[in-house]
């Protein structure tokens, strides 16, 4: 299995902004691409968490403006990109994370579990993915969703062996704590962004400390509290190596007992 590089994106995001979070996205995109296979940035990035209407007046379709910019971004730089953006589908509002390549659109995923009171934003997602990637499987996960171990284990189970989770969380250990939990029992590779900056009209600092955890439950890479772009290669032979001795999915006697199918050629799905 080949080494993977990846580059996590801890940005200041301007909440309700898109135009300039996008050229922030566009900059780091043009510096890093080419010697990246992948960039992931935060939670919702593309707008930030701007109140419920403006999120309605800001989300679109997988097939509008804001996606077609990333497609063309990642062929632009040959690299996948991996960001939080509002999603638009009939009267709904989801808080969604796209994986874009340089082919478009690969794997799309609406957050399962809200935070309070961002249902009044946005509905929960039904769903999780995982798709081939790279020569590896690859799936995504959001903020909250990283504090409940059936999320990943949910995603584990497709074969996912590289997990990445936008962020937008202001309690740093907690989130920390979590990603090393969910990466040692799944024995998978684990990147977490998360955003930094203040949001706006409340007493909400978002603390970045962004991570990556390799499938021991070690931290191979982290970031501070400072806009920073963190780099590394994976080395995705651990991931075989880890299950030498034991192997927790195939040993596990409580079965996840809910099928997975494979929903397009690559793509494989769990519904809720």
């Amino acid at each position: 299995m080949k080494n993977v590089n990846i580059a996590l994106a801890q940005l200041i995001c301007e909440d309700g902004h898109v135009g300039n979070n996008l050229a922030r996205l566009d900059q780091v995109v043009d510096k890093y691409g080419h010697s990246h296979d992948l960039i992931l940035f935060p939670e919702t990035f593309i707008a930030g968490f701007p109140p419920p209407e403006v999120c309605r007046e800001l989300a679109e379709p997988l097939d509008g403006p804001i996606v077609n910019h990333l497609e063309h971004k990642a062929r632009e730089a040959n690299t996948s990109i991996v960001v939080g953006l509002y999603e638009k589908e009939g009267e709904n509002i989801y808080n969604t994370t796209v994986l874009v390549g340089p082919t478009g659109l690969l794997l799309s995923y609406r957050k399962t579990h809200l935070w309070a009171g961002e249902e009044k934003a946005v509905k929960a997602g039904e769903y999780f993915r995982s798709r081939n990637w790279q020569g590896t499987k690859v799936g995504l996960l959001i903020c909250y969703d990283i504090e409940y171990p059936e999320t990943a284990r949910a995603v584990a189970s497709m074969g996912t062996e590289l997990l990445l989770v936008t962020d937008g969380n202001w309690d740093g250990p907690v989130h920390r704590v979590a990603v090393q939990a969910r990466a040692q029992e799944n024995q998978m590779f684990v990147a977490l962004t998360n955003r930094l900056g203040q949001l706006e009209d409340e007493d909400i600092t978002f603390c970045g400390e962004s991570v990556i955890v390799d499938p021991y439950g070690r931290i191979i890479a982290e970031a501070g509290r400072e806009e920073e772009v963190l780099s590394a290669s994976l080395d995705l032979s651990l991931i075989q190596e880890s299950k030498q001795q034991y192997d927790y999915l195939k040993e596990r006697r409580i079965p996840l007992n809910i099928p997975s199918k494979e929903i397009v050629k690559g793509v494989w799905e769990i519904k809720i």
